[in-house]
């Protein structure tokens, strides 16, 4: 894929007039092959001990014994497995044996509106932050998938949003030390780099290829600049400071003074350069800029059971997260995964090309970089 930057007004400009002139209704849905459910129906259960399990089920007698890739998902901090329910679906359909871990799911209470129970689950919120105990869950996920009978274990991927996407780097890079080529391919949406060990830090040693999504509508990781959490954060401050012109500024301090308390020292506002930073020092990558997706809306089918969590969370953490720019009917991160874990596992190359070469016309992205 050729190197690209820049954006695409006159695409943007023809989508937006049919926006106007048809019902979403009369749109249809994506725009590739893989921008819906799969062939295979998804048979799901929980494993003890690894967390939730994804099958998708044979056909045909003749796809009764055939061995699947497979795929660890990494979930977000806080972020229950469950949550991302719809879009592990969705993956699965188009063949993948998904596995996702269930530990750290809870944080307990994190709002500076309840003091006391925000210091009683202080270390619920250690635990859940601590990178080594979410990159042990990964490795042990990958050999449990290699060890099925139903999974390709020359066919692994790793796929996590925010601090899972950034910890699935990490864990690409530390596996493939140990066992050159184990991880054939790794997926972060989103990808959190305030991880430890820094992602930013350690990619340029993760021999696998590598595909990053991120926005910079999402005021949580964006693909660069300031990390400040909320677009407004109105319904939490007194008069002045709910008044937007004063809301942000004042945000921006909150956020910078707690990141180092929340997130550990050497934590600061921007993620240590966030997903650009880890393009820049990968190898073989291609960092997709999603337009007007918030931190949740860019790992979802079409938004909505993200926004579930985005609420969810925002009650217990006492944030108002930022919506996504623009309504989404659909949204184009999986349709993208799936065809780069096409190319990349040896599924079907040529059908991965195709609909890859796709992600440059595509008026919901903003811009392609690929080295």
């Amino acid at each position: 894929m050729s190197k690209l930057n820049g954006t695409k007004p006159l695409v943007g400009l023809f989508s937006f007039i049919g926006l106007l002139l048809f019902p979403a209704s009369l749109q249809g849905e994506s725009t590739t092959v893989f921008g819906r459910q799969g062939p295979y129906a998804v048979s799901i259960s929980e494993v003890e001990g690894q967390g939730i399990l994804l099958v998708p089920q044979a056909t045909d007698e003749s796809n009764e014994k055939k061995q699947w890739p497979g795929i660890v998902f990494g979930h977000g901090l806080c972020g229950p497995a469950r949550s991302y329910s719809e879009s592990l679906e969705r993956l699965c359909s188009w063949g993948f044996v998904i596995v996702a871990n269930q530990d750290q799911e809870d944080c307990g209470v994190v709002n500076i509106a309840h003091p006391i129970r925000s210091m009683q689950s202080a270390a619920k919120f250690r635990y859940c932050v601590d990178s080594s105990i979410m990159a042990a869950n990964i490795k042990k996920n990958l050999h449990y998938l290699a060890s099925r009978s139903d999974v390709n274990p020359d066919a692994l991927a790793l796929i996590g949003h925010s601090m899972g996407g950034g910890i699935s780097i990490d864990v690409g890079v530390s596996v493939n030390a140990e066992q050159p080529g184990y991880v054939k391919a790794v997926v972060g949406i989103a990808p959190w780099n305030g991880a430890r060990p820094i992602p930013s830090s350690k990619v340029s040693a993760l021999n696998a290829p590598l595909l990053i999504f991120c926005s910079n509508s999402d005021k949580l990781c964006p693909c660069s600049g300031p990390s400040t959490a909320v677009e407004n954060i109105s319904v939490d401050l007194p008069l002045p400071l709910s008044v937007p012109r004063f809301a942000a500024p004042v945000a921006d301090r909150l956020a910078e003074a707690g990141m180092p308390f929340i997130f550990g020292p050497g934590a600061d506002l921007y993620w240590h350069g966030g997903s650009a930073a880890i393009y820049k020092q990968a190898h073989t990558a291609i960092l997709v800029e999603v337009l007007k997706a918030n931190h949740f809306a860019i790992a979802g089918t079409n938004g909505k059971q993200l926004e579930h969590l985005m609420h969810h969370l925002s009650k217990v953490n006492g944030l108002q997260f930022n919506l996504a720019g623009r309504p989404y009917r659909w949204v184009p991160t999986l349709e993208y995964t799936v065809a780069f874990l096409y190319e990349k596992l040896n599924i079907d190359p040529q059908k991965g090309q195709l609909v890859m070469a796709e992600i440059v016309s595509d008026d919901r992205i903003a811009k392609v970089l690929s080295k």
